[in-house]
């Protein structure tokens, strides 16, 4: 169970994405295959290659806060001495968790309305309950995330410290 919890910590957003583009260019060369080889196109591979995009970009949301990729000025911050970036950066992580955490709103009713309406995929008639939770599975991890963050910083194991140290 502990390394269970430990790829999902270190490793969730990673591997989906690693899955979902292997996916994707086996998927896409069906379809090419299919099109110019056998003169017939397939009405899915676009469809799920959508879909797999969706939930790509929406984990990349938390992906990008885990890894500290985030869209900053940190050379302004690097100016400061340590205690005043510490600041700074608790102070994105609480902005960051308010932000996801109101998103979360419009994006759950966004949810609960597609859930109401029985839609499903033209293509491949799955629900699209499956594409349209995204945003909010994506709103919940960036709060996780950004939880996290707060956490490594009073710790001192900040990610970015550890990148730093790789390089």
């Amino acid at each position: 169970m502990k390394k269970v919890l430990h790829f999902i910590d270190e490793s969730l957003e990673e591997a989906f994405a690693v899955i979902a583009m292997a996916l994707m260019a086996v998927i896409m060369g069906i379809q090419v295959i299919a099109r110019y080889v056998f003169n017939s196109s397939l009405s899915w591979p676009e469809e799920v290659s959508v879909y797999l995009l969706i939930w790509m970009g929406m984990l990349s949301l938390s992906y990008c806060i885990r890894k500290n990729a985030s869209i900053k000025v940190e050379m302004i911050i690097d100016l400061f001495p340590e205690k005043v970036r510490k600041f700074f950066h608790l102070l994105e992580d609480i902005i960051s968790i308010l932000f996801y955490g109101l998103l979360t709103i419009p994006a759950w009713q966004f949810f609960q309305g597609v859930v109401k309406s029985g839609q499903v995929s033209p293509a491949l008639h799955i629900p699209m309950t499956l594409i349209q939770v995204a945003p909010f599975v994506a709103c919940i991890l960036a709060v996780i995330r950004s939880v996290e963050h707060i956490v490594f910083l009073f710790r001192r194991q900040a990610p970015e410290a550890e990148e730093k140290k790789e390089v």
